[in-house]
């Protein structure tokens, strides 16, 4: 049985969703592109693993064939958008949990790589000249905050 199969259509967009959500932030529109950019190598990568979680095969099998979307609507940065996204992401993990309990820490841990990914990228993307950019600190109280949530050591 596929891990989609686990899941209805519209639980199956709020766990798609997740990958983008830990790699979202107000950074402007080439921040987003770079870091959706950011957030499907990361899928790419995981997928084409011999090893691979099963859920981001398919994941990313469901982005190629456009059943999933990447449109995760605005965000802002404001407080009320912040906490809608991470509603959101709570959502997609109790789902995971609750429909698929053997890859939920495996998925999980994913995904904090994942951001951390996207983080990497922002900073090494940093305009030239600059001498390169060290994490900010909301960057890394973002990734506090995810590590605690996803339940992953940092």
């Amino acid at each position: 049985m596929a891990v989609r199969e686990a899941f209805t259509a519209e639980e199956w967009q709020a766990v798609g969703a997740a990958l983008f959500l830990v790699g979202a932030s107000p950074q402007g529109p080439m921040g987003v592109l770079t870091e959706m950019l950011a957030v499907e190598k990361a899928v790419v990568m995981e997928a084409h693993q011999p090893d691979g979680l099963p859920i981001v095969k398919e994941i990313e099998a469901d982005l190629e064939a456009k059943v999933l979307t990447r449109d995760l609507g605005v965000i802002d940065g404001a407080a009320d958008e912040q906490a809608r996204v991470l509603g959101e992401l709570a959502r997609a993990l109790a789902l995971v949990q609750a429909q698929a309990p053997g890859l939920d820490s495996a998925f999980r841990a994913w995904l904090f790589r994942v951001a951390e990914h996207v983080v990497r990228r922002a900073v090494e993307s940093a305009p030239p000249g600059a001498g390169g950019r060290q994490l900010t600190r909301h960057e890394a109280t973002a990734l506090q905050t995810l590590a605690w949530m996803l339940g992953v050591p940092q």
